[in-house]
Parts: structure tokens; sequence; C-alpha cells
């Protein structure tokens, strides 16, 4: 029997936006879809800002100002359950966030929404509407 070598595992990962601009990316997160500022930056170390990092609980992103990516990229994001997802769908509404798709049902026993950021990336946030066997 041959023995195989330890598989290196990621520890984590993060999605990188290419956005138009950093300023009004990051006060959409922040102001619009309820992420926190967990960094910014520029080469000059004052604004305007050319990168940032946000998050919403354990989900992170980098916004990088036309640069790394490209337009139109798409994202998933889980919730914990569909409470959260209607709560969510709610104060998305509440903020005038641009819904693509309410809340729907998926044949493959999730419950998930869709949105659009100012950039035109798209969110796809989901709660299993079933346990998966």
């Amino acid at each position: 029997m041959e023995m195989s070598q330890p598989q290196v595992v990621f520890t984590g990962g993060h999605p990188i936006l290419n956005v138009k601009n950093v300023v009004e990316s990051l006060d959409y997160y922040c102001n619009t879809l309820g992420f926190q500022d967990v960094f910014h930056w520029s080469h000059e170390d004052t604004p305007p800002w050319t990168f940032a990092q946000v998050c919403r609980g354990n989900f992170f992103v980098y916004l990088s100002q036309q640069s790394q990516g490209g337009p139109g990229m798409w994202m998933y994001l889980n919730l914990a359950s569909l409470k959260d997802l209607a709560d969510l769908y709610q104060e998305y509404q509440a903020h005038a966030v641009k819904i693509h798709e309410p809340p729907t049902d998926k044949i493959w026993g999730m419950r998930e929404m869709l949105i659009e950021d100012v950039d035109g990336h798209i969110l796809r946030i989901g709660a299993h509407v079933r346990k998966i066997l």
C-alpha cells in the first residue's frame, strides 16, 4: 500500500471585487448592506481609498478600485435559517437594495434571493429549506 502525502488545506478565502470607486462601494456595503469596514487604504495612506475589506458575520470581501477581477462577479452567501433570510430581505427592502429575485424556493433544497451592489456584482444569499441527505 502506497502512503499518500498529506493534503494541504485552505484555512479561508475572501473574494476580491473589482469596483469603480472604493469610497462609494465601501459606503454602500456598510450603510446599505450592513457590512462593517475592516480596513481601507490607498498607496498614499490618505483618502480617496483604493482598497478595502468589509465583513458581515463570517463573510469577508475585498473591494479593489479598478483592478483585480472583473465586473459582474457572483458570490454565494449562506445564512443559518429561513428566518434570517426573511429578516435580511426585509432589511434590504427598507434600504432600497436592488433585489433581482426575492427569497424563492429552489429545487436543490435552498431558499435564495439575488441582490446587486453598485458595481453590478450579484450576491446570491440563501438558507436551507430542508436538510440535504
